[in-house]
């Protein structure tokens, strides 16, 4: 499933909301519509919620997402994630990331407690009436285990999540994390088997290269567990690398998947998605790929993406990403490529 409800949606926007924030604007730049925000049983697909979680953390410069006393910076898991990546298994991979959140800030504390064969990751917030429909500890603890479940290339069966909470929407807790939830629980915290903590990382500093581009997306989903129809599309539309993207119609799309044009766009519009929408993410995530390639020209780009002329590329870009492929491209040159880890510059 790689949809999310409305209430991770509503909620996710409070801590804007308290800074000041339009939350208008950050819902239109994740092109996800306010009709359907209105139904509690309407669900939005993963990438448009990915893309207003990070144009939040973004417009405040705060991964923490408005819901802490003091901000942490942007780019701070990602700096955090290529620290740990030397690690060899999951233990050592868990035990450097808490170890470098708890060094960096004091608006949580995290832990890894053992008794008998479970595991407890557990954090505490230094001011938690900030996060005042549960929302980033929900959020921080998903993004703990799916990460942990990517870097090991398996999914992590969790034995039990523990609150001190009742969430507000418990079906779609349920459906975050997938398993028995215990209430009143002095702390929140996550208990998973002890034998994962043994498993080897099986990711290239590659792939968590693009993992962190990527991010929130990947962390939204537990690894192997799109089953929706957006997913099954967007894997049908991936081209080869070198090659010229050729995106079908909706209706030979259809035809692929056995059903009828109508019933392919009621089923995306249940997702929150259309086909337009689909297609348009991915020439977007496409051409902030190719546009890191600086042997590649604009222009080469555009054809690349199938685009008639540069100057349709230059239109289309500007509206999906605020800014001209050329502006993008000096503002990524200027930023300058993460920073490697030590022991891949030698």
């Amino acid at each position: 499933m790689a949809t999310i409800g409305t209430h991770y949606i509503k909620s996710a926007l409070g801590g804007a909301k308290a800074r000041g924030l339009d939350p208008r604007a950050l819902l239109r730049m994740a092109r996800i519509p306010e009709r359907p925000l209105k139904d509690p049983k309407a669900r939005i697909h993963v990438d448009h919620v990915a893309k207003l979680y990070f144009g939040i953390a973004k417009a405040l410069n705060d991964e923490f997402m408005g819901f802490t006393e003091r901000p942490i910076k942007l780019g701070t898991f990602a700096m955090m994630a290529e620290w740990a990546s030397t690690a060899e298994t999951l233990e050592d991979l868990l035990r450097r990331g808490i170890r470098f959140y708890n060094q960096i800030t004091d608006e949580l504390q995290m832990s890894l407690e053992y008794e008998g064969e479970h595991v407890y990751l557990t954090t505490v917030f230094k001011r938690p009436e900030l996060d005042f429909e549960h929302f980033y500890i929900e959020y921080w603890h998903v993004i703990w285990h799916r990460f942990a479940s990517w870097y090991i290339g398996k999914p992590i069966k969790l034995v039990g999540a523990y609150i001190n909470y009742t969430p507000i929407d418990a079906q779609e807790f349920q459906l975050l994390f997938r398993c028995p939830t215990h209430l009143r629980s002095k702390v929140n915290r996550l208990v998973f088997h002890r034998s994962y903590l043994s498993q080897p990382l099986v990711k290239s500093w590659r792939e968590l290269r693009i993992f962190l581009r990527r991010a929130p997306i990947d962390m939204l989903t537990i690894p192997g567990e799109d089953t929706s129809l957006t997913g099954r599309i967007n894997q049908m539309l991936q081209g080869k690398p070198g090659q010229v993207l050729s995106l079908p119609t909706a209706g030979e799309v259809a035809a692929s998947l056995n059903i009828s044009e109508q019933t392919l766009r009621r089923r995306l519009t249940e997702e929150g998605i259309s086909y337009q929408q689909i297609k348009d993410n991915l020439r977007s995530d496409l051409a902030t790929e190719l546009l890191r390639n600086r042997k590649l020209s604009i222009g080469d780009v555009a054809g690349l993406l199938d685009f008639s002329e540069p100057r349709a590329f230059t239109r289309a870009f500007k509206e999906w990403q605020g800014k001209t492929p050329r502006e993008y491209r000096n503002d990524h040159a200027a930023r300058g490529a993460m920073i490697e880890p030590e022991h891949l510059q030698r």
